[in-house]
């Protein structure tokens, strides 16, 4: 499973996690926003991302409606979502789409409908790449956070 190095954080928080979101499971670096009672988050948003996950969904304490995630958010925050287990285990899932690969260093970012970053337009800049995902920094996507 992904894991997210974070270099520095504007404001990093808990935040209770929607039961369907825990089913049906994210990767580390995923975005998430909140529910339309606002009272828990949820996988995605395109601009309605409130925070990016850095816990992994098998990390959290079952039962699923009172689990937390922890999330990083706001402008400067600077990570790393390291995808080496993912390459050691040849498994081609990302929490980024595959646009990010072919786009040039200091990209725009944005995120999909999945909370996956992006590089295809969708909404305003959510982040702008330092570390451009390749085969020898095992797939890391680094990105500072502009949200």
């Amino acid at each position: 499973m992904s894991k997210v190095i974070v270099h520095r954080a504007f404001a990093k928080d808990s935040f209770f996690v929607e039961e369907a979101s825990i089913v049906t499971g994210w990767m580390p670096g995923q975005a998430f926003k909140l529910n339309s009672t606002g009272d828990k988050a949820v996988l995605g948003g395109v601009d309605a991302v409130l925070f990016v996950g850095i816990d992994d969904d098998d990390e959290l304490a079952t039962p699923p409606s009172g689990s937390l995630v922890t999330g990083v958010y706001g402008a400067g925050t600077k990570l790393t979502i390291d995808h080496s287990e993912e390459v050691a285990l040849g498994i081609s899932d990302r929490a980024y789409d595959s646009s990010v690969e072919s786009a040039a260093m200091n990209a725009d970012l944005y995120f999909d409908s999945e909370g996956k970053f992006t590089a295809d337009e969708s909404g305003t800049v959510k982040a702008k790449m330092f570390q451009k995902p390749a085969a020898n920094n095992n797939y890391g996507l680094g990105v500072i956070l502009r949200f």
